[in-house]
């Protein structure tokens, strides 16, 4: 497909109303129209962005947008009217949807903007040019990049953007504070054994053997990561370990970012937490039963996924074929990797 020339586009909303994972897998897009304007000395578009209230947690200090925009996520029909209203009066020139789900397409449509992208779907009407969704392009940063081009733009950095403070990190000093045995191990590894669908876990049993491994055969502090509501599947996978692992403290969405960028190594479902790991850039490694590990995964020295042997021969692939000896052997191949991570963290340190 051609690509439009690029006309003066000073307001541009970017749509992806969830999950978490899905909007932080969309800063790129963000960072790729701020700096091509200003890579050609132009004056940099006003980037709004509009999702559901939990994009605060990832977009927060986001220095690629100007603006986020909340939509009413009890489906209240005057708030959703009021929105659309609001929107439309802020007379946007472009209008990237990526989620492409009947309410986004709502709201990209009364945007009333000239210029309105997504992905080819029955919802057609609702734009004024859809792309084809590429049949394997990768990587699923590259697949929102293929918008962008149809644009006119020339997105190249793949790189994730997740901001977090200092304060962020302070529950895990405090953790260090309180337990010596934590922060004289020889490596830090974070452990993310839950997801909201049973399918996408790997059995906790596999789980604990890995890191009885790790804790044996590399000397490390297993940390069990957990979020709201998955406390009591993180104590059945501690109890199933036969070496001594941790329980990581609970913290805020930021907080868990700050901590893994301290750590020498991640290991988990395709979650959240795997998005931000690879946006804090610790070594990691996902684990996938049905969705495609190399869309969800950049595939490169310090990221890496494992794919269950079931992919591509069941309708429904599950994780419990993944073996521990795979997970453990491609875990060796990136030791290089983790323990050059030890060396840059004790070098900030």
């Amino acid at each position: 497909m051609q690509s439009r020339k690029l006309a003066k586009r000073k307001k541009i909303l970017v749509i992806q109303l969830r999950q978490l994972g899905d909007i932080l897998l969309t800063t790129p897009c963000l960072r790729a129209l701020k700096e091509e304007a200003l890579a050609k000395g132009e004056e940099s578009p006003e980037v709004v962005f509009l999702s559901h209230p939990m994009g605060r947690l990832v977009l927060r200090d986001n220095p690629y947008m100007d603006e986020l925009v909340t939509y009413p996520p009890d489906g209240a029909w005057r708030a959703e009217w009021t929105l659309a209203r609001q929107l439309r009066s802020r007379s946007f020139d472009l209008v990237f949807d990526f989620m492409n789900n009947p309410r986004s397409a709502f709201y990209a449509r009364m945007t009333g903007a000239p210029e309105r992208l997504a992905f080819t779907s029955a919802r057609r009407p609702a734009y004024t040019l859809t792309v084809p969704k590429p049949q394997d392009a990768g990587y699923i940063v590259r697949e929102k990049f293929e918008l962008l081009k149809a644009a006119g733009f020339s997105p190249k950095d793949e790189r994730l953007v997740f901001a977090w403070t200092d304060d962020d990190a302070q529950v895990y000093h405090k953790l260090l504070a309180d337990r010596a045995e934590i922060a004289a191990a020889p490596l830090r590894v974070v452990l993310s054994a839950t997801h909201r669908r049973e399918v996408r876990r790997w059995p906790l049993v596999s789980y604990a053997a890995l890191a009885d491994r790790l804790v044996r055969d590399w000397g490390a502090a297993v940390l069990w990561l957990h979020g709201p509501g998955e406390e009591s599947l993180v104590d059945e996978a501690i109890a199933l370990c036969k070496e001594r692992t941790f329980k990581m403290p609970p913290t805020s969405f930021r907080g868990m970012g700050a901590f893994l960028a301290q750590c020498d190594l991640f290991v988990g479902n395709s979650n959240g937490p795997s998005h931000v790991a690879v946006a804090v850039d610790v070594p990691s490694l996902q684990l996938h039963g049905h969705t495609r590990a190399s869309s969800w995964c950049p595939n490169t020295e310090r990221h890496k996924a494992v794919q269950s042997p079931e992919f591509g021969k069941l309708a429904m692939p599950t994780m419990g074929p993944i073996s521990v000896d795979s997970v453990w052997e491609c875990l060796s191949g990136m030791l290089p990797v983790v323990q050059a991570q030890k060396l840059k963290r004790q070098s900030h340190s």
